[in-house]
């Protein structure tokens, strides 16, 4: 079942989707955290599909909208990196206290700058999550893959309070000041080198967005006994969603969902 949700937070509600199986209780529950200016869904709706998977393995999902993300009220410029941080701090409290969870079956998965939310959260509460995914992360300290971004369009946002940066797939991408602030103020590393639970990097060898060795820099910092990455011949950032041939997307989602249902 999917239950559309709006989860508290301080300045803004949350969209959010609450995907769970029609039968039983206390159910092991993903957090599921959108890239950059992206939605709920993500791209080809890769999340919808995960969300699938995991609901046919016993698994509950809940995945939501950034500030001015997707169906968010929030606006564009509200979106802030520890802004992000919080909003998956408010969902992690909802899911909590939610009957239908498992309190002590939490995993989370982000993609792209997801990945990178998701790691300040786990530096922050390292004991708390029992298992890690990260999609296509962005993980790097500071700048990291943003350098461009920086270079580009730093001045202007420090000049307008924002900025506008166009996408070939989608409307512009608006960002605050405070997001590149944020970002660069930002050490995910450090703080995913405090977590112990398992975690998996996947990653494609076509990723023009982050070098996909980076998968490998992002399990290896971690402490736990269940540190794997997982490198995707000729897949991209979105792992091929976008292309006709779905065989790379759909080998993503399932092997995703095993992989959680073992360690969760």
């Amino acid at each position: 079942m999917d239950n559309k949700i709006t989860v508290k937070s301080n300045l803004y509600d949350i969209p959010a989707i609450f995907s769970y199986p029609k039968v039983g209780k206390n159910f092991p529950t993903v957090i599921l955290c959108h890239g950059t200016g992206s939605s709920k869904n993500e791209v080809g709706n890769l999340f919808v599909r995960l969300a699938e998977f995991l609901r046919e393995r016993g698994i509950a999902s809940i995945r939501f909208d950034f500030a001015g993300c997707g169906e968010s009220r929030a606006k564009k410029q509200d979106l802030t990196f520890y802004g992000e941080v919080d909003d998956l701090e408010k969902i992690y409290a909802y899911i909590r206290n939610n009957e239908k969870v498992d309190p002590c079956r939490i995993a989370i998965l982000g993609f792209s700058q997801g990945a990178r939310v998701m790691a300040e959260f786990l530096g922050k509460y390292p004991e708390k999550i029992n298992a890690a995914i990260s999609w296509s992360g962005a993980c790097h300290n500071g700048e990291g893959v943003f350098a461009g971004w920086f270079q580009e369009y730093y001045e202007e946002a420090v000049k307008n309070g924002y900025t506008k940066i166009p996408m070939p797939w989608r409307d512009d991408l608006i960002l605050s000041k405070q997001w590149f602030d944020d970002i660069r103020n930002s050490s995910p590393m450090e703080s995913l080198s405090k977590y112990n639970g398992a975690i998996l990097a996947v990653s494609g060898t076509e990723d023009a967005l982050v070098p996909y060795t980076h998968a490998k820099e992002i399990v290896g910092i971690c402490k736990g006994k269940v540190c794997e990455s997982k490198i995707i011949e000729d897949a991209d950032h979105t792992f091929n969603v976008l292309e006709k041939d779905q065989s790379i997307a759909d080998r993503v989602v399932k092997d995703t969902a095993d992989w959680i249902t073992i360690n969760i």
